[in-house]
C-alpha cells in the first residue's frame, strides 16, 4: 500500500474508498494484512484522478468509464476521455458549475419538485442526496430546464406528456449512445493521433446530432403520409428494407 500511495500520490483511505466504491478491484491478499497491488492499480488510480480533477466527472460516471466495459483497452478508455470535452461543449454543459439544490432548480424553472423526482425515477436525471438535501449536477439541471420549455410550449401532463414519457427517450438514447461510443472508439483508437481524433470527434458530434434530427423528422413525415400511427407502444425493430431510389411519375 505504501508503494501505491507513493506512485499515485493518493492516500490509503482514498484508495480504500475507491475499492469499496467499485472503482478499483479487490487486490490479491497474500496474508491478512498484506495485499498485492499490481501495475494496473497505478494506471487506474491515475486515470480516476485525471477524470476527477481535470474533467470534473462525478464518481458514478468515472466508474462507468473505467469499469463499464471490461473489453475496453486502456487506449480506448483514453479515447473516451478525450471525447468528454467535445460532448460537454456540444450540449452546453459545464461540470465546473456547482450543483444546484433540487428546490432551487424547481423554483428557477417552475417544474414542481415531484415532477423532477419523476424524471429521476425514469433515469432521465440523477438526484444526489447529501446531508438530507437533494442536489442536481449541471447536466441534470439542463434536462429540467428543457422540460420547463416543453411545458411552456403546451406539452403538459394534461395532454398526456408526463415525465414518465422520458423513459422512451432514455432507453433509445442510451442504446444509441453506447453503440456510437463502441463504433467510434474501436474505429479510431490506434489509427489516428489525439489531435486528429479530437477534430473528428468535434465534427462528428455536430453532424450526427443534425443527422439524427433529420432522420427522425423524415420518419415522422413518412408515418403521417402513410397514416401509420400506432395505437399501442411498439418495441424497437429494424426498419424494413426500402428502395434506394424513388420512381418518377
Amino acid at each position: 500500500m505504501k508503494d501505491l500511495e507513493r506512485l499515485t500520490d493518493v492516500g490509503r483511505e482514498t484508495i480504500r474508498f475507491y475499492i469499496h466504491a467499485g472503482l478499483l478491484p479487490e487486490p490479491d491478499r497474500l496474508r491478512r494484512n498484506v495485499a498485492l497491488y499490481d501495475a494496473s492499480f497505478v494506471d487506474r488510480i491515475r486515470l480516476i484522478k485525471e477524470l476527477q480533477q481535470k474533467r470534473f466527472l462525478p464518481l458514478r460516471v468515472i466508474k462507468a468509464i473505467v469499469d463499464g466495459d471490461a473489453t475496453l483497452a486502456p487506449a480506448e478508455v483514453q479515447t473516451l476521455v478525450d471525447l468528454d470535452r467535445h460532448l460537454l461543449r456540444a450540449a452546453g454543459i459545464d461540470r465546473r458549475r456547482p450543483p444546484v439544490k433540487l428546490a432551487e432548480a424547481a423554483r428557477r424553472t417552475g417544474v414542481q419538485p415531484a415532477e423532477i423526482r419523476k424524471l429521476a425515477a425514469v433515469e432521465a436525471i440523477e438526484i444526489t442526496t447529501r446531508k438530507g438535501t437533494q442536489w442536481l449536477d449541471d447536466p441534470d439541471v439542463r434536462i429540467v430546464e428543457l422540460l420547463a420549455q416543453l411545458r411552456a410550449a403546451g406539452l403538459t401532463e394534461a395532454f398526456g406528456f408526463g415525465p414518465e414519457n422520458m423513459r422512451l427517450y432514455v432507453d433509445m438514447v442510451r442504446w444509441l449512445a453506447r453503440e456510437e461510443l463502441r463504433v467510434f472508439t474501436r474505429g479510431v483508437t490506434g489509427k489516428a493521433g489525439p489531435e486528429r481524433v479530437s477534430v473528428m470527434a468535434e465534427a462528428a458530434i455536430e453532424i450526427l446530432n443534425q443527422l439524427i434530427g433529420v432522420l427522425r423528422t423524415n420518419v415522422l413525415l413518412r408515418s403521417i403520409a402513410q397514416g401509420d400511427v400506432p395505437t399501442a407502444p411498439l418495441p424497437p425493430t429494424r426498419s424494413r428494407p426500402r428502395p434506394t431510389q424513388r420512381r418518377g411519375k
